[in-house]
């Protein structure tokens, strides 16, 4: 199906399946868009500023103008007309310019999603179907909200959960790839009396992500694969900033959560303190590719025995 960048427009959510070749062009198209985006939007923000400029400078003009009589009702008609005209470009430009902002995207996800992709292409194949969700809305929406609590030192606190990165897919060996990411965010709020009476309220935000990496395999290929998850750990190679969140072994499946500061980068070209989210998906789904060669390695020796 065609990427359509209308219902995109109004929707901010992509879900597309097909071949690397279609789903390749779809984030070159949102490339483009949010290109296209930042710079109405810039444009849209310099003129609101210099219609509030103008603005300004024709209300201080009035003011120290030094009329007669007869120049004065005149001039204060004309004044308070350009200030008129100049307060109804303001609005419109500001309309516009904040609607862009909303249209502006995170430069990361579709980043991260074709960095991910071209990684794998080798391992995928041309051909081969892949199915790619993601989710550029707000992480705050009502609807990400997992909750609100009370902390025991007094924070409200409210919990969101945004799982904007899905991506599946079958491997030329047969085993089936899922990666997803969750954007998390926590705000929290405090309200107290300071000694002079008055109440202040506090606010607080925290915020990192986490990426999950499963691979489900074939039991029969892979014996006793459940029992080697305490020495798996010892396989696991995360870049630096990644730290292990979760790791899960099954009979036929395997799972690896990692989690990442707030300002992760998509790639090479991100800032060089970030973590680096395409890196570790990579050595995330190395890592568990070492233990499945280890489960093999035991097999192997088993039936030589």
């Amino acid at each position: 199906m065609a990427f359509n960048i209308d219902r995109f427009r109004k929707e901010q959510v992509y879900s597309g399946s097909g071949p690397i070749s279609e789903l390749r062009a779809d984030l070159e198209q949102l490339g483009l868009f949010d290109t296209d985006v930042e710079r109405l939007r810039k444009a849209w923000g310099q003129a609101t500023l210099w219609c509030v400029a103008a603005a300004f400078v024709a209300f201080i003009t009035w003011v120290m103008t030094d009329a007669g009589p007869e120049e004065e009702g005149h001039l204060e008609t004309l004044a308070l007309g350009a200030l008129g005209v100049l307060l109804v470009g303001t609005g419109v430009c500001l309309v516009r310019y904040l609607g862009y902002r909303r249209l502006d995207l995170d430069n990361r996800r579709y980043t991260l999603a074709g960095q991910v992709i071209h990684r794998l292409r080798r391992d995928i194949g041309p051909t081969a179907p892949v199915t790619l969700s993601m989710d550029f809305r707000r992480v705050d929406l009502l609807e990400k909200k997992l909750g609100h609590r009370v902390t025991p030192s007094g924070w409200k606190a409210e919990d969101f959960a945004d799982p904007w990165l899905t991506l599946q897919t079958r491997l030329l060996d047969g085993t089936h790839l899922s990666i997803g990411m969750v954007q998390r965010l926590q705000k929290r709020s405090r309200t107290r009396r300071s000694i002079s009476g008055k109440y202040k309220t506090k606010f607080r935000k925290k915020g990192w992500a986490v990426i999950q990496v499963q691979l489900r395999v074939k039991a029969e290929r892979y014996p006793d694969l459940a029992l080697l998850e305490p020495e798996a750990r010892k396989y696991l190679q995360l870049p630096e900033g990644v730290s292990v969140a979760r790791l899960q072994l099954a009979e036929d499946r395997l799972l690896l959560s990692a989690r990442l500061e707030e300002n992760w980068s998509a790639g090479p070209l991100g800032q060089r303190a970030a973590p680096d989210a395409q890196k570790a998906v990579v050595m995330m789904l190395l890592s568990l590719y070492q233990v499945l060669n280890y489960s093999k390695h035991l097999h192997k020796q088993a039936k030589a025995s």
